[in-house]
C-alpha cells in the first residue's frame, strides 16, 4: 500500500510528451501505469487508470492560453477570408452598376441596342408643343395664391430673447475663458465664395475673398466663434475673386454701422486693425500667418488648440472658413448666428432701397392674384448649363460649344482621365438644371394659371429670346429685375454680382411661393429666412426631378395625368416646407441656416424691442405682417 501510494505521489517525468501534458487538465488522470514502471505512450491504458493528484494550477492556465490563442488564430484567419472575399464584392458591385449605366446611357447604349433609359433624354419643349392646346383650353380652376399652402403651424407664444441674460452670460463666460481681462486677440478669416456663404461665415475678421453668397453663412459662423474665443471682430476687406469677379467690399453690400452696433455686448467689431499690429505685419495682412482649422471643427477644438494660438500670437489668421464649425454649438452661442443672420445683417441703404422698390412693384402687378407672386430661382445660366455637363435639344452641336466653354472657363478641369461625363445618367439623377419650359409646365400643372406673376431670379439666361419664349407664353406676367427697374436704377449694380444678387434675394423673400430649381446655397438660405418669417413655413416648391423628368420625357403623357402628379409633387412640398427638425441639446444634424426654428424664435416676435426687425433689415414690415 504504501509502495502504490509513493508511486502514485511520485513527480512526473520531464521527458512526458505533449498528450500526456494536455491530458493533465482534461481528466484529472496521470498516464503512468502501475507496477511502478514509466510508461511514456499516448494510449490509454486498457484498465481504468489509477488516480493521481491534479496538476498545478500555472500548468492549467498555459495549457488553455495555448488553446485560446489558436482558437483566437484560427478565427482570426477566418474573419481575414471571410472580409477579403466581402471587400471584394463591395468593390464589384458598384463597378457593375455603372458599368450597366453606361451600357444604358452612355455612348455603347446605341451597339448594345438598348432602349433609352426613362429620363435619360430631353424631351420637354417637344412635349410642351404636343400638350399647348390642352393647357391652353384646361377649364380647371385656377389654384388661388392665398390658398397654396394647407399645411400651418400653430402659432406659438414666443418668449423675448433672453437678451439681459444672454449678455450676462457673454460676460461671465469671456472671464471663465479668460487669464486676465480684456479681449484674446484679433482673429482674420478668409473665405471665397457667393453671398450666402459670406454671410455664414465673415465676422471674425479680415481679410475674406468672397462673392456675397457664400459669406452669407460664414459672416454668422465667423461671429459664433468670435464669441466663442471673445475674438475682436474687424470688419473685413471683399478681395476680387477670379470666379465672381466683383470688387464689391463688405460696406457696399451690408449696413457697416448696423452691424457694428447690432454686436454691441455680444462680441466686439472695429472696421481695422491697430496699427501697433499692422507695424509688425508690415501693413499686409496676408504676412500674419494663416492657421488651418480642421473642417466642422467642435467648440472643445477651438477652445483648446485656437484659443492657446490666439492668446499668445494675439492674432490669428484663419483660411479656409468654410464649414469650419459644427453645428452643434451651446445655446448661447446658436444665439449668436441667429442675431447675426437676421438682426445684424443688413442689405447697405442702396440695395435696401432699390431691393424694396422691386417688391413694391411686383405687388402692384400682382393685383389679380391679391398683390401675390411666384419667384423661381432659374439656374440656367450658360455656366450653370456648362458645368453640369447636361445636353438639351441641340444635341452633339450644343455637346461641342459647352466643351469648349469648359475649356474655357475651368482649363482642364473636365477632361481628367478620373472624370467620367455621361449627361444622360446626370439627368436620371435630377444634377440637371430646368429649363424654363420644365419649370412653366410644372407650375402649370400644379394648378397656376396665366394671370399669375413670376418673377424671375437668375443671371444672363443661356439663349434667353428662345429659352423664355415658351415659358412667357404659359405666363405672360413675367418680370426680372431688368423688366421692373429702369436702367439708371441699375446701373450702379451692373459689374458687381453680389449687388444683383441681393435684389433678387429681397424680391424672393416676400414672395407667396418660392422656386428652387437646382440647389445651392441661394436657395437654402432663402428657405431659411423664410422659414423664419413665415412661422415655419419655407414657403417653396423643392421639385422631385428625377420623377420630373421621367415625366416630361414621356411622349403619351395625357395633360390630366401629368396635372395629377404635378399636384401631388406640390402637395408633397407644403408638407415638407413646415418641417421643424427635433433639435436635441448638442445634437443639430441639420443647418440652422436652412432650419431656423427653434433656436432663432425668440427674434420672430414682433413685440421684442430689442430684436424687432425693421424694414431696412432685409424685411418689409407691411408686406410682412399681410402674409403671416
Amino acid at each position: 500500500m504504501a509502495a502504490h501510494i509513493a508511486t502514485a505521489m511520485k513527480p512526473k517525468n520531464n521527458n512526458s510528451n505533449s498528450n500526456n501534458n494536455s491530458n493533465c487538465c482534461s481528466n484529472g488522470y496521470s498516464s503512468d501505469v502501475s507496477n511502478g514502471s514509466d510508461n511514456n505512450s499516448p494510449s490509454p491504458p486498457p484498465s481504468p487508470p489509477k488516480p493521481r493528484l491534479t496538476p498545478s494550477l500555472s500548468q492549467c492556465r498555459r495549457r488553455l492560453r495555448s488553446k485560446t490563442k489558436s482558437f483566437v488564430r484560427r478565427e482570426n484567419l477566418g474573419s481575414g477570408l471571410n472580409f477579403r472575399r466581402n471587400l471584394r464584392y463591395l468593390l464589384l458591385l458598384p463597378l457593375l452598376y455603372i458599368s450597366g449605366l453606361l451600357m444604358c446611357v452612355g455612348p455603347f447604349s446605341g451597339f448594345w441596342g438598348y432602349a433609352s433609359v426613362p429620363g435619360s433624354v430631353y424631351r420637354s419643349y417637344e412635349n410642351f408643343q404636343r400638350l399647348w392646346d390642352d393647357i391652353r383650353l384646361d377649364n380647371s380652376s385656377a389654384l388661388q395664391l392665398s390658398s397654396v399652402w394647407k399645411y400651418k403651424r400653430r402659432v406659438k407664444v414666443q418668449k423675448p430673447c433672453p437678451n439681459s441674460t444672454a449678455r450676462n452670460h457673454f460676460s461671465m463666460y469671456r472671464t471663465s475663458i479668460m487669464e486676465s481681462p480684456g479681449s484674446s486677440g484679433y482673429l482674420i478669416v478668409d473665405a471665397n465664395g457667393g453671398l450666402n456663404q459670406q454671410r455664414s461665415a465673415m465676422c471674425l475678421v479680415l481679410t475674406i475673398r468672397v462673392h456675397i453668397w457664400f459669406c452669407y453663412a460664414h459672416i454668422c459662423n465667423a461671429v459664433a466663434v468670435a464669441g466663442l474665443l471673445n475674438a475682436i471682430l474687424v470688419i473685413p476687406r471683399f478681395e476680387l475673386n477670379s470666379v465672381w469677379r466683383d470688387p464689391s467690399q463688405f460696406g457696399d453690400i451690408y449696413d457697416e454701422e448696423h452691424f457694428i452696433n447690432n454686436l454691441k455686448g455680444y462680441v466686439n467689431v472695429v472696421r481695422e486693425l491697430p496699427e501697433a499690429l499692422m507695424e509688425i505685419y508690415d501693413q499686409n495682412i496676408s504676412n500674419i500667418p494663416n492657421f488651418r482649422v480642421q473642417a466642422w471643427a467642435t467648440v472643445n477644438y477651438y477652445l483648446g488648440v485656437v484659443l492657446p494660438i490666439l492668446r499668445d500670437q494675439r492674432v490669428i489668421r484663419i483660411a479656409p472658413f468654410a464649414n469650419r464649425l459644427t453645428m452643434n454649438v451651446p445655446s448661447h452661442i446658436q444665439l449668436l448666428r441667429c442675431i447675426t443672420n437676421y438682426k445684424a445683417l443688413k442689405f447697405s441703404p442702396p440695395i435696401s432701397s432699390l431691393a424694396e422698390k422691386l417688391v413694391s412693384r411686383m405687388i402692384e402687378r400682382s393685383s389679380m392674384t391679391g398683390g401675390k407672386y411666384v419667384s423661381v430661382h432659374l439656374r440656367f445660366e450658360q455656366d450653370m448649363v456648362a458645368f453640369s455637363c447636361c445636353v438639351y435639344e441641340e444635341g452633339e452641336a450644343e455637346k461641342l460649344k459647352m466643351d469648349s466653354f469648359r475649356e474655357q472657363e475651368w482649363k482642364g478641369k473636365f477632361k481628367r482621365k478620373d472624370r467620367v461625363i455621361v449627361p444622360a445618367l446626370n439627368r436620371i439623377e435630377g444634377k440637371c438644371p430646368l429649363t424654363p419650359v420644365e419649370v412653366g409646365l410644372m407650375l402649370r400643372g400644379m394648378g397656376f394659371d396665366n394671370n399669375t406673376s413670376i418673377y424671375i431670379a437668375s443671371g444672363k439666361i443661356y439663349q434667353a429670346e428662345k429659352h423664355l419664349a415658351p415659358l412667357r407664353e404659359m405666363f405672360p406676367l413675367l418680370y426680372t429685375k431688368e423688366s421692373l427697374a429702369a436702367p439708371d436704377e441699375l446701373a450702379p449694380f451692373e459689374g458687381h454680382s453680389s449687388k444683383l444678387a441681393a435684389l433678387d434675394y429681397t424680391v424672393s423673400l416676400f414672395s407667396e411661393v418660392f422656386v428652387t430649381t437646382q440647389g445651392g446655397n441661394f436657395p437654402q438660405f432663402l428657405m431659411g429666412h423664410r422659414r423664419f418669417l413665415f412661422n415655419g413655413h419655407s414657403k417653396t416648391i423643392k421639385p422631385d426631378k428625377r420623377k420630373l423628368v421621367v415625366l416630361l420625357q414621356d411622349m403619351d403623357i395625357s395633360w390630366k395625368a401629368f396635372k395629377d402628379e404635378m399636384e401631388v409633387m406640390l402637395a408633397e412640398s407644403d408638407r415638407k416646407g413646415m418641417m421643424v427638425p427635433r433639435v436635441k441639446k448638442f445634437n443639430r444634424k441639420t443647418s440652422i441656416y436652412t432650419y431656423p426654428l427653434p433656436e432663432c424664435a425668440c427674434l420672430q416676435g414682433s413685440n421684442n424691442s430689442t430684436f424687432r426687425l425693421t424694414k431696412g433689415a432685409n424685411v418689409l414690415n407691411s408686406h410682412h405682417e399681410s402674409t403671416r
